[in-house]
Formats: C-alpha cells, sequence, structure tokens
C-alpha cells in the first residue's frame, strides 16, 4: 500500500534570505540578513511515509521554488536549524534534486506560525518514532517461537512481598511448644477424669475430710422455768441436739 501525502501545516506569507557567509561557528544570526531578502511566497509542511517536506510554493501559481526535503532516518544531518537570535527564522537546506544543496534563511511575520511550523516537524519526528518502535515490537514477538500461554490445568502463583507466611505444626511439635512433651517425644498420658459423684480420698492420718455433709442448723430450746410443780416433776429435759457445723467449714461455698 503506497503511502499518502499529508498536509501538516500551510502559511500564505513566509520570506527567504540569501545566507551570508556566518562570522563564527556559534550558528546563524537573522539580524546578518539585513537587505538579503530574495523571494516571498507561501511555506507547506508535507509529510509522506518517513519523508516530511518543507515546499516553498508561489501564491498564485503556486509553482515550488525551494523543497527542504527531511529525511527521519538521518539523524546526522541538520535540515531545519532554528537561528539563535530570534524565534521567528530559520535556515533550511534545499536541494535541487542533482545531488547539490544549499541552505537559505526563511522567516515568518507572526511569531505564532514560527511556533506551528516547529511543531509540525517535530510532532511528525516523534510519530515516525513510535511507530518504529511498534513494528519493533510486534516483530520481536512474531520472532519468539516459545509459547507463554497456560496450558489446561496450569496455575500461576504470586508471591505477595511483605506477607507473613503461616508456619504449620505437627502434632509432636505442637505439643513440645505447649510444654506437654517428654524427653522421649512422646506425649503424656491423660488420666481419665473422675466418675461424678465420687469424693475424694481422705488425707493421710485419719482425718476427715474437710468436705462435711451440709446439716441443717438447729436452735436449742430454752430450758423450761422452774416452778413448784416442776420440782416435784421427775420430767428429763429432752436430748439435746447433735452439734450443727461451723459456719467456717462453709465459707468456701460462698467465696
Amino acid at each position: 500500500m503506497a503511502d499518502f501525502q499529508q498536509t501538516l501545516l500551510d502559511v500564505d506569507d513566509c520570506h527567504v534570505f540569501k545566507l551570508p557567509p556566518r562570522q563564527s561557528a556559534a550558528g546563524y544570526k537573522a539580524e546578518e540578513w539585513e537587505g538579503c531578502h530574495i523571494w516571498t511566497g507561501k511555506c507547506k509542511v508535507l509529510a509522506k511515509g518517513e519523508i516530511c517536506e518543507v515546499r516553498l510554493e508561489d501564491a498564485n501559481t503556486g509553482e515550488p521554488f525551494a523543497v527542504c526535503s527531511i529525511n527521519t532516518n538521518d539523524t546526522s544531518t541538520k535540515f531545519v536549524e532554528p537561528v539563535t537570535d530570534s524565534s521567528r527564522y530559520f535556515v533550511l537546506r534545499i536541494e535541487d534534486g542533482k545531488g547539490h544543496h544549499a541552505f537559505i534563511g526563511m522567516g515568518f511575520q507572526e511569531r505564532s506560525q514560527a511556533f506551528d511550523f516547529s511543531v509540525s516537524i517535530t510532532d511528525f519526528k516523534n510519530q515516525v518514532k513510535r511507530q518504529k518502535e511498534a513494528k519493533q515490537g510486534v516483530e520481536l514477538i512474531q520472532a519468539s517461537n516459545k509459547d507463554y500461554s497456560l496450558k489446561e490445568g496450569q496455575k500461576i502463583r504470586v508471591e505477595l512481598k511483605g506477607k507473613n507466611k503461616v508456619e504449620t505444626k505437627g502434632p509432636s511439635e505442637f505439643a513440645k511448644a505447649v510444654g506437654m512433651g517428654s524427653s522421649s517425644g512422646a506425649a503424656p498420658a491423660l488420666s481419665a477424669p473422675a466418675a461424678p459423684g465420687l469424693g475424694l480420698a481422705p488425707p493421710p492420718g485419719g482425718k476427715k475430710s474437710a468436705f462435711r455433709s451440709q446439716q441443717p442448723k438447729t436452735v436449742s430450746p430454752p430450758p423450761p422455768t422452774a416452778g413448784p410443780a416442776s420440782s416435784a416433776s421427775t420430767s428429763t429435759a429432752p436430748p439435746a441436739p447433735a452439734a450443727a457445723g461451723k459456719k467456717d467449714d462453709l465459707d468456701f461455698l460462698f467465696s
């Protein structure tokens, strides 16, 4: 497919100057072009493929006066060079089609026109560069025969930095960690729980357990009042009730 031609800029009024010999190697200066004006016409910036042309044409007939072809593959040649003392003037490298080239000065009336001229050329160079990089990337991918696609059943494992790993311990390691292991590594045997309702064995010495049966406290009735008939009576006092348990023996139940 042939590359089509695109117009990037079209300015109706530009001026061309014949360059006098440079006074120094520091660069071109527009102030030295006084009295060197040779032409006035239109300036067009055209793009085709990787070539950008600055074409100076007659404003009435459209006949080309000079053409500056900018080859983006040639990075060592200065096809368009701005002057050092103004933003409205440039130096163009033109060719006659026979292998000969020369340099002319070109200027615009307005700074905005000069700015658009510079931007159009810069944007074209950047566009060509991006296209080359994209083409190289596609060719590099196509040249690679390695298949990076996931096969059926394959998974991707992603390890995130800064995440603490969970350490899983086995039964023996867990027993050692909580202090239940022995020197031989075997877990200690646990005794079966006591059957409900059975008391503990009494301590040595034959003493009874501190857990006594709870008995309700009884209050002794007052002794009978002595009277005339009581002295003659032979009735006996009722037997004293059994001693109630001490309060201290039950305090542990309410502690």
